[in-house]
């Protein structure tokens, strides 16, 4: 008896010391993360998405779909959610929302990390959408996505290089047939924000357009 209990003993120690390391390494060094789910939100399907644009070529068909990771973050990129600009709203069959709401998160998280770009240029330090974050308390927060930090044109020429804010990356640039014709490449953005109130718990998020000329559109939304 006593023998088996040393065996088993062992076992426990031997199974400890593997996979100890790994649980210690993914909660302190691969952070848990939670996709949100967009998918009542999206307009259209990735694999069809033409931001701002009813022309079907102009479209992020190359942009790898699914469960991705960009810089670290996981993503599950699905669809496209486009926003109105300030143009948009003047016409009679503007097809774009200017936000969506009651995104639910319900979640505490550390920090809240977007896929995403926007169609069109406007001057840099302009607040071309928001992320408004609402609390299980009853408060809310506001995380500004800028042009000339967060996010810039969707198009591009020459290096997809810039000067932008240190919570935000190129995630991901590629082509498309009327982006190449005019000479031009494609590209989104990743930007990581910091949760201003960590320890209450978001029950639901808005995306909303600041309704410049510049059209912002979201991707993916995940959590940690």
């Amino acid at each position: 008896m006593k023998k088996h209990m040393v065996v088993g003993l062992l076992i426990a120690v031997g199974i400890a010391l593997v996979f100890g390391p790994a649980v210690l390494y993914w909660h302190f060094v691969r952070p848990w993360q939670h996709v949100v789910n967009l998918d009542y939100y999206y307009q259209t399907k990735i694999a069809s998405a033409s931001p701002h644009n009813r022309d079907p070529r102009n479209n992020l068909a190359s942009l790898p779909a699914g469960h991705q990771t960009f810089d670290g973050v996981r993503f599950n990129v699905a669809g496209l959610i486009q926003l109105a600009d300030g143009n948009d709203v003047t016409q009679a069959n503007n097809p774009y929302p200017k936000s969506i709401e009651d995104v639910p998160v319900n979640r505490f998280c550390h920090r809240l990390h977007l896929l995403h770009g926007t169609v069109q240029g406007v001057d840099d330090q302009t607040v071309v959408a928001s992320l408004v974050l609402h609390y299980a308390d009853g408060t809310t927060g506001k995380l500004d996505i800028i042009y000339g930090q967060q996010v810039y044109d969707w198009w591009f020429k020459g290096s997809s290089d810039l000067p932008l804010a240190g919570n935000t990356k190129v995630a991901w640039a590629g082509e498309n047939p009327v982006a190449t014709s005019a000479g031009y490449r494609i590209r989104v953005f990743k930007s990581s924000f910091i949760n201003p109130k960590p320890n209450t718990r978001i029950d639901t998020a808005d995306f909303v357009s600041a309704l410049t000329p510049s059209g912002p559109f979201l991707l993916a939304l995940t959590v940690e």
